[in-house]
This record gives structure tokens, C-alpha cells and sequence, in this order.
């Protein structure tokens, strides 16, 4: 049997290497035989990860104990559910989807890091499936493949982050709210202290990492703590700063330091795409324009972090509602040729009108200090021309108002009280003053599950806005 053959021979080639002493590898000649390793390694891991795509096609591994085909494996194996899973994800799609990857990786040319990258997000959606097998030459496979030839693993994560979002909008913002809805933070009381665990989004992740480099500064040439320890410093002194100056109880609105970039005419696009909704309620995201949803996918290349990340328009649209934003003209050849002044769709003085108006968050339910608050536009000005009015301003918190962008909902004013709407036109209730004579509607029963579910988060959000207290 061939395959067999051939492995034999591979273990036999494997152990005369592992026998070997490497008194000869120093360091001239080491970089090039570990990367010449690297890569035989890669080629034979897209063998055996194609080997297990085939395994779970066959089925009869069903004939066991185990539930799923990623158990069977790691049972078989000694290794994790989520690295079996990896494998035959790659596996799978290196004998289907991705041809050119399969045989990039099998020739050598391509790393076996860059294949599980464009297979990971390649086949996260039909969409982006149909565009790794179309004929444009601008977003399908073999452009992708040529990318990859030239930059390493982390730069291309970012260049198919950035694909997969441009030719997909429509799963980039479902996955972003399946992101939201994973968010938590769990403080654990030990024995010797208090453990962390949880899970943010990019942006707010990003905001918080900004927030803790600042208030941890630079370390001194003779400090001995490592990145970690520096940090979960700074997460203590960072809350401090809030309870020690006041931050969470009185004060302006502070803008964490978070730069996006964007072309000028996407951000009117795609705050405007944001902004539209048709009346459905639920998961459903066929309210984007129509033209997310078909060959073209380039029509607006997605707003990105510092860091090259992309976020989707959900996003940009909340993070523009309220912040600063700079002009910056760039010439043909990606030169500064301008570079306006820094402007806030609010001023000073109308933040602190609204803020003296409403004093507290206006979320139904919320009150949260203005401290954590930001000024949302009720007129969207992407979709409603909406003016930067006091009187069209509303006072809400960070976390609520990223859900008001999310969740489509309309805000309007009524005899001095400010009403949220959902966009099925059913009002989002007020929980502090809901007729508990009368029992809930079902609307009102969800509503209040998730409020609970929302305010799980809120402990993590004071550490955000903390950059600028450093």
C-alpha cells in the first residue's frame, strides 16, 4: 500500500533525525534548518489533518462511546477536544474548499500557520465560501494564497480579518453579537486573593488594555515584574482612581483613547447601514444593504483599530455618535498632505448641559452616574441628518449605549421623560417602575432577563474610561 510505504519511510527519516546529536548546528546554520523543519512539519501536518477529514467521513468511529468525532479523537489520542476540532476544520477544507491552500501547503510554499488562518475564516460563512471559489480575482482563493507568500502569520490574520469582513458584513456583525453576548467577568474570592477570568470583545478589549497601559506608565530599568504582573497592578490602581477621585459618581463624560480609521465616505455608508432597519425583529440581519449580500463585497472596506483589526459597522457607528473625530487627507502615494484639528460632535459646553439635564443614564431601568456616560444622538446623523442639538442629545452609559446601536432602537422624548422603542414598535419597559399588580407579558418577562444578563457586565465597564485619569 502506498500511503503505508510512505510512511514507513517517514519514520524511518524521522527517527535518523531524532538521532542525531546537532554538535554541527550553530548559529549560521540553525535559522535555515529550522525553518527548513518548520516547513516539512507544516507538509505533514496538512496530511494528517486531511487523513482525520476523511476518518470522520467514514464513520465508523461511531461504533464507540463517544458523542462527537472531535471526543473520539482526543480519547484516541491523549490530546484537546479544541485541537481535534482545528484539525479537522482544516482538514475538511483543504480536500474541499481550499484547493490552492491544499496544495500550497502541500509544495512547501506556504506555512502550515497561514493555511489553518485562511481556513478558519474562510469557511466561516457561505458567503465567504462563495467568494474563496468565484472568479473575482480581488477576493477569491488564489489571491488570498498569493498574499500569504509574502508577510507572516500575524499581518496575514489581519489581511483575512479584513477580507472576511469586506466580503461578509452581514456575519461579521452577527458574529460581533454573538461576541457581545459572550461577554463576562467573574471574580472568584480564593483563599490568598481573587481570581479573574472572562471575556471581552475586541474594542472592549482593546479600550481596557489602553486604560491599564496607561495608568501602569513605563517600568523602571530595575523593576523585576513581568507584563503580567505590571497589569493586574495597574487593574487595581485603576480602580482606585475611580473610587478615590469620584469617576463613578459625579463629573463629565471621559472618552476612553480609542482610535478607529476610516475613509470618510465609509463611515457615512456604513453608519447609515446601521442606522436602516426594516421592521423585523430577532437575529435576522437582512435589513444591511443589499449590496453586503451580493457579488459585491467591496462596496465598503471595513473601519479599523490601530492595529489594523476591523470592526464591524455596528461599532463604528456607536464609537462615532460620541467621539472625536480628525481629518487627515492622504496624496496618492499615502502622504499626509492635511491634517485637520480634532473635533467633537458634541462640544464641551452641550455635554455638560445634557449631562446637568439628565444627570444620570436614561436607559429604562439603568441610572447609571454620568461618569460612565457618553452622549448618544437620538437622530441618527447618517440616517435622520440628525443636528448635534442639547435637545436632541440623550445621557446613556457605555454599555447601553453600544445596545442601543446594537439592538436598532429608536429613542423618543415625551412630557420631559425619554422612551426607548424596539424597532417592532414595542417599548422597551422601564424595570424601576413597571405595575407589578399586573403580571408580565411575555416581552416584559424577556426584557428582564436580559437586563440581568446585561448588568453581569457592568463591572468591568469603569475601567474603561480610564486613560485620560492616568
Amino acid at each position: 500500500m502506498a500511503t503505508a510505504t510512505a510512511v514507513s519511510q517517514l519514520r524511518n527519516a524521522v527517527s535518523a533525525l531524532a538521532d542525531l546529536e546537532l554538535s554541527d548546528v550553530d548559529g549560521a546554520s540553525g535559522p535555515g534548518l529550522h525553518a527548513e523543519l518548520s516547513r516539512l512539519a507544516g507538509r505533514v501536518q496538512a496530511v494528517a489533518a486531511r487523513v482525520l477529514a476523511r476518518v470522520e467521513a467514514d464513520g465508523r468511529w461511531q461504533a464507540g462511546t463517544s458523542r462527537t468525532f472531535e471526543q473520539w479523537v482526543a480519547q484516541r489520542e491523549g490530546g484537546s477536544v479544541g485541537a481535534a476540532r482545528r484539525e479537522v476544520g482544516l482538514g475538511q477544507a483543504l480536500d474541499g474548499s481550499l484547493p490552492r491552500t491544499a496544495e500550497a501547503v502541500a509544495g512547501g510554499s506556504m506555512p502550515f500557520e497561514h493555511a489553518q488562518i485562511l481556513a478558519s475564516y474562510g469557511m466561516s460563512s457561505d458567503a465567504r465560501r462563495a467568494a474563496l471559489g468565484s472568479d473575482d480575482p480581488e477576493v477569491n482563493e488564489a489571491q488570498l494564497v498569493r498574499q500569504a507568500h509574502r508577510m507572516g502569520a500575524d499581518r496575514f490574520r489581519k489581511v483575512v480579518q479584513r477580507w472576511a469582513h469586506t466580503v461578509d458584513a452581514a456575519s461579521a456583525e452577527a458574529e460581533h453579537t454573538a461576541a457581545c453576548e459572550r461577554e463576562h467577568l467573574t471574580l472568584t474570592r480564593r483563599s490568598d486573593g481573587v481570581a479573574l477570568t472572562g471575556f471581552l470583545t475586541l474594542e472592549h478589549g482593546e479600550a481596557l488594555r489602553i486604560a491599564l497601559d496607561a495608568v501602569g506608565g513605563v517600568p523602571a530599568a530595575d523593576d523585576p515584574r513581568t507584563a503580567e504582573q505590571r497589569r493586574a497592578v495597574a487593574l487595581a490602581d485603576a480602580a482606585r482612581l475611580v473610587l478615590d477621585r469620584g469617576l463613578a459618581g459625579a463629573g463629565r463624560a471621559v472618552r476612553p483613547h480609542l482610535s478607529v480609521v476610516v475613509s470618510y465616505e465609509s463611515l457615512q455608508r456604513q453608519i447609515g447601514a446601521a442606522a436602516l432597519h426594516d421592521g423585523r425583529t430577532g437575529a435576522d440581519l437582512d435589513w444591511l444593504p443589499d449590496a453586503w449580500h451580493t457579488a459585491d463585497r467591496r462596496a465598503d472596506e471595513p473601519a479599523e483599530l490601530d492595529d489594523g483589526t476591523p470592526i464591524p459597522p455596528s461599532v463604528l457607528a456607536r464609537l462615532a455618535c460620541d467621539s472625536e473625530i480628525s481629518r487627515i487627507v492622504f496624496g496618492p502615494g499615502d502622504e499626509v498632505l492635511n491634517l485637520g484639528r480634532s473635533q467633537r460632535t458634541y462640544s464641551g459646553a452641550q455635554r455638560r448641559a445634557v449631562l446637568a439635564r439628565d444627570r444620570s443614564c436614561q436607559f429604562p431601568g439603568c441610572g447609571a452616574p454620568p461618569g460612565l456616560g457618553e452622549v448618544h444622538h437620538v437622530d441618527w446623523w447618517a440616517r435622520d441628518d440628525g443636528e448635534t442639538d442639547v435637545a436632541r442629545g440623550i445621557l446613556v452609559c457605555w454599555h447601553h449605549h453600544d445596545l442601543v446601536h446594537r439592538r436598532q432602537l429608536r429613542i423618543t422624548r415625551d412630557h420631559r421623560r425619554w422612551r426607548f422603542w424596539r424597532p417592532d414598535g414595542t417599548e422597551v419597559p422601564d424595570t424601576a417602575h413597571l405595575d407589578h399588580s399586573a403580571p408580565p407579558t411575555e416581552t416584559d418577562r424577556a426584557e428582564r432577563c436580559l437586563d440581568l444578563a446585561e448588568r453581569r457586565l457592568d463591572l468591568a465597564e469603569p475601567c474603561l474610561d480610564l486613560a485620560e485619569s492616568a
